[in-house]
């Protein structure tokens, strides 16, 4: 049974990824799976690195992030180690931990977890680019 609680409703109940609300994170093309589902807080975005491709060392300020590969293979790097991935490893990044992803001879498909979401409803990222400082921006 149904409480009256003021609890957000999803907007949705089954939908296929490519659905889903799609952004540019520093020109990777992600897809927000979380909008409109009622969890607040949260996000999650399913990623899709090119073969080679590398997404840059970076933090998060504010938001813990659980990286789920879903396919593929390629490397994470976390706090200065570096770490082989295949399909079902799961990565763990507090906030503050230095991290970044590079796609092997395939492309690398990832699910990004994380609290608080990483990128806010203004399309705000909490992602800082360790090399040279930068803001990440969402395009």
């Amino acid at each position: 049974m149904l409480s009256d609680s003021k609890n957000t409703l999803p907007t949705w109940a089954v939908r296929q990824v490519e659905n889903c609300p799609q952004i540019f994170l520093e020109g990777f093309k992600m897809f927000r799976i979380l909008d409109g589902s009622g969890f607040e807080g949260m996000g999650c975005e399913y990623v899709v690195l090119e073969p080679g491709k590398v997404l840059e060392p970076h933090i998060h300020e504010k938001s813990h992030s659980i990286i789920l590969v879903i396919r593929g293979e390629g490397f994470a790097f976390v706090d200065g180690r570096r770490y082989v991935l295949k399909e079902n490893s799961v990565i763990n990044v507090p906030p503050g931990i230095k991290h970044g992803l590079e796609a092997g001879n395939v492309e690398l498909v990832v699910y990004g977890f994380q609290h608080p979401g990483i990128i806010n409803d203004q399309n705000d990222a909490d992602i800082y680019f360790v090399e040279d400082g930068r803001k990440g921006l969402v395009g």
